[in-house]
């Protein structure tokens, strides 16, 4: 018998880095007379588009009923359809309505955590390139499996190279997490960056399948996949042929999971969606039935709205203002000296590093660049650290939300560039 009544994963949880952060916000905005500017958490300020607000109302009005009953497991099937063409349209391959996509509750964390319950075993390791989002290693934990960090030091602009893939992997290896616009760097991975890594994953998978032993998957996370103005690119369309002409698809071990959130400001509907094969959604729906049964049906409604055609174009622009609000921001902390603000290669984070302020910061009592900006210029962001937890590099990076107006981002820049110069 343990000496606690909670689980041994629940006490190892650390209290979230954006809810914490939102906390000392309120903090310090009910003792001061500056309010502090929040770039911590991801969202624009764009509101969602009111065509989806409509749409949520019209059936109301024309089916109240089906708004209140049970849904199918894995979603709509109006919705289903429209999340494969909207899919088709963005990446250019289908997966088929019927038996590929699964739509989830809990926005694309209810999806990672279909996932992880469907495909991790206690004691798996699943790979997990770093900098990268902070939850992944809770979540992971929470399953029973360990994370296998794979430090990245040129994160902006290389990202996971096939060799460190390659040591990272071993007979415990049961998935690699990748996606689109790596948050917090922004990294993008081409398609030719994608298809090296998949030929170490290929290779691996075709001798596994040798010895019947269950091939590595890939966790394809791509919420910011419209916030990549030249379209994402596709690692589960690639093929891999072995010198004994062998082939392998990427298809078959790669599981995508994105939700409306981040793309049209529908964070609230907490709404995700899953793309896999056939015989892992089948599984996904027996997991999620016995998890929380299915997305709520408004949400539904209203993501079902967003992925219409005409709102392709909506989704676009949001993602082409944000981007010159993120450019005009960097253009602004770079002209600060010692700044240094590089445009990421997609999403609408930043990550900035202040380590050449770092001993000043330090010396003026404050742990972390994250923690000086927000008491000193009340302006919140996210710490380095947290996106690669023990690495001391970071000490002094934050991340920061450009999703914000742009007259918003210029007062923080203003702000920050008065507290660096007053140490």
């Amino acid at each position: 018998m343990r000496n606690s009544v909670f689980s041994d994963s629940a006490l190892a949880l650390r209290d979230s880095i954006t809810h914490g952060t939102k906390a000392k916000i309120a903090a310090i905005n009910a003792s001061s007379n500056q309010q502090v500017i929040d770039l911590s958490i991801g969202t624009l300020d764009d509101t969602a588009d009111t065509r989806i607000d409509q749409a949520v109302i019209n059936f109301i009005n024309e089916n109240a009923r089906a708004i209140h009953e049970f849904a199918p497991v894995t979603g709509f099937e109006f919705l289903r359809d429209a999340i494969s063409d909207r899919v088709f349209r963005l990446r250019g391959l289908r997966y088929a309505a019927a038996d590929e996509v699964m739509v989830t509750p809990g926005g694309i964390k209810g999806a990672i955590t279909v996932a992880f319950h469907t495909l991790l075993n206690p004691d798996d390791e699943v790979i997990v390139p770093l900098p990268n989002w902070p939850h992944y290693a809770d979540m992971i934990a929470l399953h029973g499996a360990k994370m296998v960090p794979v430090l990245v030091e040129e994160f902006y602009e290389k990202g996971l190279q096939p060799a460190q893939l390659e040591a990272a992997i071993n007979d415990n290896t049961k998935m690699v997490i990748l996606g689109d616009c790596v948050n917090p760097s922004g990294k993008i991975y081409s398609y030719k960056e994608q298809c090296k890594l998949a030929d170490v994953i290929a290779k691996h998978n075709i001798e596994r399948a040798k010895c019947a032993k269950p091939a590595i998957q890939i966790l394809f996370d791509c919420p910011y996949e419209s916030h990549i103005l030249d379209g994402p690119d596709t690692i589960s369309a690639y093929t891999f042929t072995d010198k004994d002409h062998t082939q392998y698809s990427l298809r078959d071990c790669t599981t995508f999971v994105t939700g409306p959130g981040k793309t049209y400001g529908m964070h609230g509907d907490r709404a995700g969606y899953i793309c896999a094969p056939a015989n892992l959604i089948n599984m996904m729906a027996r997991v999620q039935v016995n998890l929380n049964s299915f997305a709520a049906t408004y949400a539904q409604i209203a993501t079902n709205e967003a992925m219409q055609a005409y709102m392709d174009d909506v989704a676009h622009q949001r993602a082409v203002n944000s981007r010159a609000n993120l450019q005009n921001y960097t253009d602004l902390l770079n002209a600060i000296d010692g700044v240094v603000a590089p445009v990421p290669q997609g999403g609408f984070f930043i990550f900035v590093d202040l380590s050449a302020y770092g001993e000043k910061i330090q010396a003026a009592g404050y742990d972390t660049a994250a923690a000086f900006l927000l008491e000193k210029a009340k302006v919140a962001s996210i710490g380095g650290m947290h996106f690669a937890e023990g690495s001391e590099a970071l000490r002094h990076f934050v991340r920061m939300n450009c999703g914000r107006a742009r007259e918003t981002l210029e007062q923080a820049a203003q702000r920050i560039q008065q507290a660096l110069e007053s140490l």
